[in-house]
């Protein structure tokens, strides 16, 4: 009788540990929001530049705001890796994770600027990357919101490979606000409740 004790109070401190790791990783949605409204402001920004402005550096808005979210990211990862006192089974998920996803994101970048990816499928395929990561990330978290943001990005990127590329910037910033945005204000929500 008393092994059987045993056995059900470390399931429970099992499943109480893999729910704090699960809260810590869903913080508030700071990630979700950061990227999430540059990337907005990047694929508003270059819209409107090539559209209205009709500026040749349109594009210039993504080199500027990316490097000033990788150094934020930076930044702010290198102070919550210091702040934990250990990394769970999540946190190294998420690592490679968004790890992989960053990979995947230069190397279509890269081969589109070699001319080895139609620019025209550009768009699409990020859209694509960004599903992917959207999907296991709320899988993960066991978050719908994010799930059905990654589905969505995913029929977007459906979409938008019969579109030219400045509709395709507006796609973009439209699943950026579903995928991104919107649930990581839920997230943010979630976690002023929880404090």
């Amino acid at each position: 009788m008393e092994k059987q004790f045993d056995e059900k109070q470390s399931l429970a401190l099992i499943g109480e540990v893999v729910q704090n790791a699960r809260d810590r990783i869903m913080e508030d949605g700071y990630w979700y929001l950061l990227w999430g409204y540059l990337v907005l402001a990047a694929a508003v920004s270059n819209y409107v530049l090539m559209e209205f402005v009709q500026w040749d550096f349109a594009w210039l808005p993504w080199p500027v705001l990316m490097t000033i979210g990788g150094i934020v990211s930076a930044f702010s990862g290198y102070r919550q890796a210091s702040a934990a006192k250990h990394k769970t089974f999540f946190d190294t998920v998420m690592i490679y994770l968004w790890s992989a996803f960053l990979i995947v994101l230069l190397l279509v970048l890269a081969f589109t600027a070699l001319g080895q990816i139609n620019p025209l499928a550009c768009y699409p395929l990020i859209l694509i990357i960004y599903g992917f990561g959207t999907w296991v990330s709320g899988g993960i978290l066991k978050f719908m919101p994010l799930i059905i943001g990654g589905v969505i990005c995913w029929i977007i990127a459906g979409i938008a490979f019969y579109y030219p590329f400045n509709v395709q910037l507006l796609l973009l910033a439209l699943s950026i606000i579903i995928a991104y945005i919107i649930p990581g204000h839920m997230l943010k929500s979630k976690a002023s409740k929880n404090v």
